[in-house]
């Protein structure tokens, strides 16, 4: 008989936009989907306005709980969680998860640890970690005072965060710093996963619209303004002046109005084709009607979903010379054309080979569909369910005090 569990899932989550929101999605339902899940209990955002809730699984149920930036989110969740008493509780997170302000996203971010004291068996999806963020190329840029102390802050909370049951990053250079500084802590490398694994009909790169995508939360380290510099670059080639380029996404929280600002600026422009937020039903068609994917980065924090996405459906990326990005597709054999960051013309050069190079751009694209295929978001949700039920009692565990064997490897690396 199959022992089934109650598993609690701390996220942003659809409606709602905030950062993961999507991820969060994938995790719920692909628990859901497992027989040896009974119920997932969404511990969820509160959302700005008032919007159905999704269509969702029966065994899923959403209770909107914290809010962006309240001090009393750890309050809010451990009280949730104190009522619900689930086998174990993943949280799903980024450094901004709870907030853009120090103090809300410290105790924000230390309430796993805390509902491992409640006895809560509580694990931690972390999709990026201060210390691999370059703060000066994020909204903090010119603040030094403020990102030292956020630096200083970062140890603090990093630390509380690795007291939790188990902590899991999907970058290896994650895993490297955490097991140094902390090698009592249960630390497991997990990738990102691949979201749709179906045995889709392959769209051949020459056979696609002429055309480039960007998709993204815009206005912080993700802009545009080296993006379509390239592009007018690019389209002064005659054999690629009919190229459009299609901007998935919204604005970054924090810098509204910088996406209405560039629209306005290009209204005259055929080829520049803002498309807004791409729901997620969306998504498959958005990339598989494109031939390039380009990332404008200044920075990266943690491990890229479009990149996987931009991998799964057969879209060449384009992606800056910076650490996240490099270090990714090294674990991950994943491979895409490089640009320094903010350099117009070697982007464009860098679109330009790929869009010529019809034969080359089709290998690459077929190579990274199927890496990514062989990443399915079942393994990654087999991980988690399997670590939650050790901890709870219900199977015998499989790892030792480090959590070493529980890490999921990762494909054999490519050169890029």
């Amino acid at each position: 008989m199959t022992t089934k569990h109650r598993i609690a899932l701390v996220t942003a989550f659809p409606p709602g936009l905030r950062s993961l929101n999507e991820y969060g999605l994938h995790l719920a339902t692909g628990l859901a989907e497992r027989d040896d899940v009974e119920e997932v209990i969404i511990l969820a955002d509160i959302l700005d306005q008032t919007h159905p809730e999704l269509a969702l699984s029966e065994k899923i149920r959403v209770r909107r709980c914290w809010n962006f930036n309240r001090m009393t989110t750890p309050v809010s969740l451990l009280k949730e969680l104190r009522a619900e008493r689930p086998d174990g509780v993943i949280y799903n997170l980024q450094m901004a998860t709870f907030g853009d302000r120090e103090l809300p996203v410290a105790l924000g971010l230390m309430t796993p640890m805390l509902s491992r004291k409640l006895g809560i068996p509580s694990g931690i999806i972390a999709h990026n970690l201060v210390s691999g963020v370059d703060l000066e190329n994020t909204i903090l840029k010119g603040q030094r005072l403020r990102q030292k102390l956020i630096k200083r802050a970062a140890g603090t909370v990093t630390r509380a965060m690795t007291a939790a049951s188990y902590i899991t990053v999907t970058i290896r250079s994650y895993e490297d710093c955490l097991r140094k500084m902390f090698p009592r802590a249960d630390v497991s490398l997990v990738p990102h996963g691949t979201f749709d694994t179906e045995d889709r009909l392959w769209r051949p790169f020459d056979s696609r619209p002429e055309r480039i995508v960007t998709m993204g939360k815009f206005g912080t380290y993700k802009k545009l303004d080296t993006l379509l510099a390239a592009f007018d670059k690019l389209r002064k080639n005659p054999t690629l002046a009919n190229y459009q380029l299609h901007i998935g996404g919204s604005d970054h929280p924090n810098t509204k109005g910088y996406l209405d600002k560039l629209s306005k600026m290009r209204r005259n422009d055929q080829g520049v084709v803002f498309r807004g937020y791409i729901p997620e039903d969306d998504i498959p068609a958005f990339f598989e009607d494109a031939r390039l994917s380009v990332f404008d980065y200044e920075t990266t924090t943690g491990s890229s979903g479009v990149l996987h996405q931009t991998a799964s459906y057969g879209a060449v990326p384009v992606f800056p010379r910076i650490g996240d990005f490099v270090g990714l597709c090294e674990d991950e054999g994943l491979r895409g054309l490089h640009y320094t960051p903010g350099d117009a013309t070697e982007m464009a050069l860098a679109m330009q080979m790929a869009l010529l190079d019809t034969n080359a751009a089709d290998r690459l694209a077929l190579d990274n569909r199927a890496t990514s295929m062989g990443m399915p978001f079942s393994q990654v949700i087999d991980f988690h369910v399997q670590k939650i039920a050790s901890l709870a009692g219900k199977r015998p565990p499989n790892t030792g005090p480090t959590g070493q064997k529980d890490s999921l490897s990762y494909a054999k690396s490519s050169s890029i």
